[in-house]
Protein backbone atom coordinates (compact mmCIF):
# COMPACT_ATOMS: atom_id res chain seq x y z
CA UNK A 1 0.00 0.00 0.00
CA UNK A 2 0.97 3.61 -0.54
CA UNK A 3 0.11 5.34 2.73
CA UNK A 4 -0.13 8.84 4.16
CA UNK A 5 0.08 8.88 7.95
CA UNK A 6 -1.51 11.87 9.67
CA UNK A 7 -0.15 12.44 13.17
CA UNK A 8 3.30 11.72 14.56
CA UNK A 9 2.64 11.20 18.24
CA UNK A 10 3.15 7.83 19.90
CA UNK A 11 0.54 6.11 17.74
CA UNK A 12 1.63 7.79 14.52
CA UNK A 13 5.25 6.78 15.08
CA UNK A 14 4.23 3.18 15.75
CA UNK A 15 2.08 3.12 12.61
CA UNK A 16 4.97 4.42 10.49
CA UNK A 17 7.39 1.87 11.96
CA UNK A 18 5.02 -1.05 11.40
CA UNK A 19 4.12 0.00 7.86
CA UNK A 20 7.81 0.18 6.96
CA UNK A 21 8.42 -3.21 8.57
CA UNK A 22 5.57 -4.71 6.55
CA UNK A 23 6.97 -3.31 3.31
CA UNK A 24 4.40 -0.59 2.65
CA UNK A 25 5.37 2.75 1.10
CA UNK A 26 5.13 5.82 3.34
CA UNK A 27 4.33 8.66 0.94
CA UNK A 28 4.06 11.35 3.60
CA UNK A 29 3.78 11.89 7.34
CA UNK A 30 1.73 14.92 8.35
CA UNK A 31 1.98 16.82 11.62
CA UNK A 32 1.98 20.52 12.61
CA UNK A 33 5.39 19.94 14.24
CA UNK A 34 6.88 19.49 10.75
CA UNK A 35 6.27 23.12 9.76
CA UNK A 36 9.98 23.71 9.13
CA UNK A 37 11.00 20.18 8.19
CA UNK A 38 13.56 19.75 5.40
CA UNK A 39 12.43 16.24 4.41
CA UNK A 40 9.78 16.64 1.69
CA UNK A 41 7.83 13.64 2.99
CA UNK A 42 7.32 15.36 6.35
CA UNK A 43 4.45 17.83 5.96
CA UNK A 44 2.68 20.23 8.30
CA UNK A 45 -0.52 20.19 6.20
CA UNK A 46 -2.02 18.49 3.15
CA UNK A 47 -3.26 21.76 1.66
CA UNK A 48 -0.61 21.85 -1.11
CA UNK A 49 0.04 18.11 -1.36
CA UNK A 50 -0.77 16.72 -4.80
CA UNK A 51 0.34 13.08 -4.56
CA UNK A 52 -2.25 10.30 -4.48
CA UNK A 53 -1.93 7.50 -1.94
CA UNK A 54 -3.98 4.34 -1.58
CA UNK A 55 -5.00 5.18 1.96
CA UNK A 56 -4.59 7.81 4.67
CA UNK A 57 -4.36 6.67 8.30
CA UNK A 58 -5.13 9.34 10.90
CA UNK A 59 -4.07 9.12 14.54
CA UNK A 60 -3.85 12.83 15.27
CA UNK A 61 -6.39 15.34 16.61
CA UNK A 62 -9.96 16.29 15.64
CA UNK A 63 -8.73 19.76 14.63
CA UNK A 64 -7.00 18.16 11.63
CA UNK A 65 -10.20 16.71 10.17
CA UNK A 66 -10.88 19.73 7.96
CA UNK A 67 -7.46 19.38 6.31
CA UNK A 68 -7.97 15.64 5.79
CA UNK A 69 -11.44 15.98 4.28
CA UNK A 70 -10.30 18.80 1.98
CA UNK A 71 -7.58 16.49 0.64
CA UNK A 72 -10.13 13.68 0.33
CA UNK A 73 -12.46 15.89 -1.68
CA UNK A 74 -9.67 16.55 -4.19
CA UNK A 75 -8.58 12.90 -4.29
CA UNK A 76 -11.62 10.72 -3.49
CA UNK A 77 -9.77 7.58 -4.58
CA UNK A 78 -7.72 7.80 -1.37
CA UNK A 79 -9.39 5.74 1.37
CA UNK A 80 -9.49 7.16 4.90
CA UNK A 81 -8.85 5.36 8.20
CA UNK A 82 -9.90 7.81 10.92
CA UNK A 83 -8.82 6.52 14.33
CA UNK A 84 -8.78 9.84 16.19
CA UNK A 85 -11.01 10.31 19.23
CA UNK A 86 -13.00 13.31 20.40
CA UNK A 87 -14.95 14.27 17.27
CA UNK A 88 -17.90 16.62 17.73
CA UNK A 89 -21.34 15.79 16.34
CA UNK A 90 -20.73 18.34 13.59
CA UNK A 91 -17.45 16.67 12.64
CA UNK A 92 -19.09 13.24 12.60
CA UNK A 93 -21.72 14.64 10.25
CA UNK A 94 -18.99 15.94 7.93
CA UNK A 95 -17.37 12.49 7.93
CA UNK A 96 -20.72 10.95 7.03
CA UNK A 97 -21.11 13.38 4.14
CA UNK A 98 -17.56 12.77 2.90
CA UNK A 99 -18.25 9.03 2.80
CA UNK A 100 -20.59 9.68 -0.13
CA UNK A 101 -17.56 10.15 -2.39
CA UNK A 102 -14.93 7.93 -0.75
CA UNK A 103 -14.56 4.92 1.53
CA UNK A 104 -14.00 5.84 5.18
CA UNK A 105 -13.34 3.67 8.22
CA UNK A 106 -14.03 5.64 11.39
CA UNK A 107 -13.63 4.08 14.80
CA UNK A 108 -12.43 5.19 18.21
CA UNK A 109 -10.87 1.76 18.69
CA UNK A 110 -9.24 -0.42 16.04
CA UNK A 111 -8.42 -3.55 18.07
CA UNK A 112 -9.77 -6.96 17.08
CA UNK A 113 -10.69 -7.68 20.69
CA UNK A 114 -13.03 -4.69 20.90
CA UNK A 115 -14.74 -5.78 17.68
CA UNK A 116 -15.41 -9.14 19.36
CA UNK A 117 -16.61 -7.35 22.50
CA UNK A 118 -19.14 -5.45 20.41
CA UNK A 119 -20.31 -8.69 18.83
CA UNK A 120 -20.83 -10.24 22.27
CA UNK A 121 -22.80 -7.19 23.44
CA UNK A 122 -25.11 -7.31 20.42
CA UNK A 123 -25.92 -10.90 21.28
CA UNK A 124 -26.11 -10.73 25.07
CA UNK A 125 -27.06 -7.23 26.25
CA UNK A 126 -30.75 -7.36 25.37
CA UNK A 127 -31.30 -10.77 26.99
CA UNK A 128 -29.58 -9.69 30.19
CA UNK A 129 -31.42 -6.36 30.27
CA UNK A 130 -34.80 -8.03 29.79
CA UNK A 131 -33.91 -10.46 32.57
CA UNK A 132 -33.62 -7.48 34.93
CA UNK A 133 -29.87 -6.86 34.87
CA UNK A 134 -28.72 -3.25 35.25
CA UNK A 135 -25.94 -2.09 32.91
CA UNK A 136 -22.86 -0.04 33.79
CA UNK A 137 -19.77 0.85 31.74
CA UNK A 138 -16.37 1.59 33.29
CA UNK A 139 -13.39 2.72 31.21
CA UNK A 140 -9.81 3.38 32.31
CA UNK A 141 -7.04 5.18 30.45
CA UNK A 142 -3.66 6.83 31.02
CA UNK A 143 -3.48 10.25 32.63
CA UNK A 144 -2.64 11.99 29.33
CA UNK A 145 -5.93 11.12 27.64
CA UNK A 146 -7.96 14.28 27.12
CA UNK A 147 -11.51 13.16 26.29
CA UNK A 148 -13.82 11.43 28.76
CA UNK A 149 -15.63 9.18 28.55
CA UNK A 150 -13.60 7.49 25.85
CA UNK A 151 -14.87 7.16 22.32
CA UNK A 152 -14.82 3.39 22.78
CA UNK A 153 -17.08 3.61 25.83
CA UNK A 154 -19.53 5.68 23.79
CA UNK A 155 -19.30 3.15 20.98
CA UNK A 156 -20.04 0.24 23.31
CA UNK A 157 -23.02 2.12 24.71
CA UNK A 158 -24.27 2.82 21.18
CA UNK A 159 -24.07 -0.89 20.32
CA UNK A 160 -26.35 -1.67 23.27
CA UNK A 161 -28.70 1.24 22.60
CA UNK A 162 -29.20 -0.04 19.07
CA UNK A 163 -30.48 -3.30 20.57
CA UNK A 164 -32.30 -1.65 23.51
CA UNK A 165 -33.67 1.74 22.34
CA UNK A 166 -35.06 2.73 25.75
CA UNK A 167 -31.58 2.98 27.30
CA UNK A 168 -30.14 6.38 28.17
CA UNK A 169 -26.64 7.26 29.42
CA UNK A 170 -25.86 8.78 32.82
CA UNK A 171 -22.45 10.40 33.23
CA UNK A 172 -22.78 11.95 36.69
CA UNK A 173 -24.91 10.78 39.62
CA UNK A 174 -23.55 13.29 42.12
CA UNK A 175 -26.59 15.56 41.65
CA UNK A 176 -29.17 12.78 41.28
CA UNK A 177 -30.91 12.10 44.57
CA UNK A 178 -33.08 9.24 43.41
CA UNK A 179 -32.93 5.51 42.94
CA UNK A 180 -31.42 4.09 39.80
CA UNK A 181 -33.79 3.51 36.89
CA UNK A 182 -33.46 0.28 34.93
CA UNK A 183 -33.09 2.21 31.66
CA UNK A 184 -29.97 4.00 32.89
CA UNK A 185 -26.49 3.05 31.76
CA UNK A 186 -23.89 4.63 33.99
CA UNK A 187 -20.72 5.49 32.08
CA UNK A 188 -17.70 6.18 34.26
CA UNK A 189 -14.16 7.25 33.32
CA UNK A 190 -10.96 6.76 35.31
CA UNK A 191 -7.61 8.34 34.42
CA UNK A 192 -4.20 7.47 35.78
CA UNK A 193 -0.74 6.12 35.14
CA UNK A 194 0.03 4.51 31.81
CA UNK A 195 -3.10 2.41 31.27
CA UNK A 196 -3.40 1.79 27.52
CA UNK A 197 -7.12 1.16 27.66
CA UNK A 198 -9.56 -0.92 29.65
CA UNK A 199 -13.31 -1.23 29.09
CA UNK A 200 -15.66 -3.20 31.31
CA UNK A 201 -19.40 -3.69 30.96
CA UNK A 202 -21.14 -4.87 34.12
CA UNK A 203 -24.57 -6.48 34.11
CA UNK A 204 -25.78 -6.48 37.73
CA UNK A 205 -28.75 -8.71 38.48
CA UNK A 206 -30.42 -10.24 41.52
CA UNK A 207 -27.67 -12.00 43.46
CA UNK A 208 -25.38 -12.33 40.43
CA UNK A 209 -23.15 -10.20 38.22
CA UNK A 210 -21.96 -10.75 34.65
CA UNK A 211 -18.88 -8.77 33.58
CA UNK A 212 -17.44 -8.47 30.07
CA UNK A 213 -14.05 -6.83 29.81
CA UNK A 214 -11.37 -5.88 27.28
CA UNK A 215 -7.89 -4.77 28.27
CA UNK A 216 -5.29 -3.47 25.82
CA UNK A 217 -1.81 -4.46 27.01
CA UNK A 218 0.01 -2.31 24.46
CA UNK A 219 -0.67 0.16 21.66
CA UNK A 220 0.33 -2.51 19.17
CA UNK A 221 -3.23 -3.88 19.04
CA UNK A 222 -4.46 -0.53 17.71
CA UNK A 223 -1.63 -0.34 15.16
CA UNK A 224 -2.38 -3.82 13.83
CA UNK A 225 -6.09 -3.09 13.71
CA UNK A 226 -5.64 0.19 11.83
CA UNK A 227 -3.43 -1.40 9.19
CA UNK A 228 -5.82 -4.32 8.73
CA UNK A 229 -8.69 -1.84 8.39
CA UNK A 230 -6.72 0.03 5.71
CA UNK A 231 -6.21 -3.20 3.75
CA UNK A 232 -9.89 -4.08 3.97
CA UNK A 233 -10.91 -0.57 2.95
CA UNK A 234 -9.06 -0.89 -0.36
CA UNK A 235 -11.83 -3.21 -1.53
CA UNK A 236 -14.52 -0.59 -0.85
CA UNK A 237 -15.60 2.18 -3.21
CA UNK A 238 -17.58 4.54 -1.00
CA UNK A 239 -19.36 4.44 2.34
CA UNK A 240 -18.77 4.82 6.07
CA UNK A 241 -17.46 1.73 7.84
CA UNK A 242 -16.63 0.73 11.40
CA UNK A 243 -15.73 -2.42 13.30
CA UNK A 244 -19.23 -3.83 12.87
CA UNK A 245 -19.51 -3.66 9.08
CA UNK A 246 -16.03 -3.50 7.52
CA UNK A 247 -15.11 -7.17 7.62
Amino acid sequence: MKVIVYGFGQMGQKIVAQLKKDGHEIMAVVSPVFEHAIDKTMLSTLSLYDQVADVLIDFSHPDNLKDILAYSEKYPQVKLVLATTGYTDEQLASIQKASEHTAIFQSYNTSFGVSMLMKILRQAAKDLYEAGFDIEILEKHHHRKIDAPSGTAKLLYQVMENEIPQLHPVYDRSTLHQKREHEEVGIQAMRGGTIFGEHEIMFAGLDEIVEIKHTALSRDVFVTGAIEAAKALLEKETGLYNLTNLY
